[in-house]
């Protein structure tokens, strides 16, 4: 077995291990929460003691601790998430269209921010010292560690409730109907409705690709290739290009990972807006203790983020073998 074939391995055990341990404190920590998810049909005295043991029964949770454990690691594995106690519909029903809300927003936020902002950070770092490096660190640097939900907010106050151009929260208007994909996600409504959070979402994302971008291209620039490069007539421009085109797997990587975290959405930020993606919907679930939609939600968010993690890691030992032989030249 190869050098390549064991970090793959051992990654792999590390991914399911990992996958394990997320979906158990999900599991554990929602059981050990005071109270049930009938606590309030009990109190309201709508439902009698039999009728809450037959729908306890029904979701499994007149079973031992351990005996459901194993049916959920059973129904995951599966991928049978059995159905919502609130809803009392299908968890897969509830949750698609939330996460694919979730996906159209924050992919194209994700793609925009990667090219724009790795550009202008190749750019930064070119011109080392000049004003506009200074000035795009200083902002990026702001926008970053600014909470998303401050920004959020802030954006809102200002395009919505002071300039009244975008409506603060929601995915389309209270009247629309859409009767399609495309009229659920390409209407004029829907557009006017997405700009707000998406451009809060570049605005979270822009740091760090442009932080990379540019500290790849400043590390680059004194390198003995760009010399060679340089003493062989190469435009300025095309410099930029080789030194930016060397600098990216860092960038790559932090693109896969990020991909990765898009399946958890940016929680604060759906709330913000009422946006109805998968974030909010776990706020929802966990509020309400709905256990087959918090353990789907949290099973789907933790499983995209591992295996992001997992192709971040071979991609990188792939195109550096130093990483996979344990730094060994």
């Amino acid at each position: 077995m190869s050098q390549f074939q064991r970090f793959l391995a051992k990654r792999l055990t590390v991914a399911a291990m990992l996958t394990l341990v997320a979906v158990s404190v999900i599991f554990f920590t929602l059981r050990l929460l005071p109270g049930s998810p009938f606590t309030t049909l009990i109190a309201s005295g709508n439902l009698s003691d039999a009728q809450v043991k037959e729908i306890m029964a029904l979701y499994g949770l007149n079973q031992p601790m351990w005996k459901q454990y194993l049916i959920y690691l059973q129904n995951l594995l599966t991928f049978q998430f059995g159905y919502s106690i609130r809803q009392s519909r299908p968890v897969w029903s509830i949750l698609a269209p939330k996460l694919a809300n979730t996906l159209i927003l924050l992919i194209p936020a994700l793609v925009t921010t990667a090219v724009v902002s790795t550009l202008l950070g190749m750019y930064a770092g070119w011109n080392r010292g000049s004003s506009f490096e200074k000035g795009s660190i200083i902002t990026t640097t702001f926008l970053r560690s600014t909470p998303v939900f401050i920004t959020a907010l802030l954006i809102i106050i200002v395009f919505s409730y002071n300039l009244g151009i975008f409506p603060p929260f929601g995915m389309r208007s209270i009247t629309a109907t859409p009767t399609g994909l495309l009229d659920t996600y390409l209407s004029v409504d829907f557009l006017y409705h997405y700009i707000l959070p998406f451009g809060v979402a570049v605005l979270y994302y822009s740091g760090d690709f442009l932080l990379l971008s540019r500290n790849g291209v400043v590390e680059k620039k004194g390198s003995e290739f760009l010399k060679l490069h340089r003493a062989k007539g190469l435009s300025e421009n095309e410099q930029l290009l080789q030194a930016g085109r060397n600098s990216m797997l860092p960038v790559m990587t932090y693109f896969a990972l990020r991909l990765g975290m898009i399946f958890q959405g940016l929680i604060l930020l759906e709330v913000v807006f009422a946006w109805p993606g998968i974030g909010r919907e776990l706020v929802i679930a966990i509020q309400q203790q709905d256990f087959p939609v918090v353990q789907a939600a949290v099973f789907i968010m933790a499983l995209a983020v591992i295996i992001m993690n997992l192709v971040a890691d071979v991609m990188y030992a792939y195109f550096d073998p130093t990483v996979s032989s344990g730094g060994e030249a």
